[in-house]
């Protein structure tokens, strides 16, 4: 019964383990540094505003529009997070 049990753990763990190597491929974020994520994260939102509004990129506020769409973009994360762990 005790043998059952362990591979039962072990198969668990190695599906668990196949997940979370899945997910680390998909998005990179483990092997990224903090200001490679915080670059990364900027570039997608300066793509998104240029594709939303084009011609915005010209605008002398547009680093300030970019700054504050990561700041909010940070501050849900945080939420979320706290929200988990509560």
């Amino acid at each position: 019964m005790l043998r059952k049990s362990e591979k039962t753990e072990s198969k668990s763990n190695i599906k668990s383990n196949k997940s979370n190597k899945y997910m680390t491929d998909i998005n990179g974020l483990e092997k990224m540094s903090f200001n490679e994520v915080e670059t990364k994260l900027k570039g997608q939102v300066i793509d998104q505003l240029k594709a939303e509004f084009p011609g915005i990129e010209n605008k002398k506020s547009f680093g300030l529009l970019v700054d504050a769409v990561v700041n909010n973009i940070k501050n849900k994360d945080i939420q979320i997070s706290d929200n988990r762990q509560a």
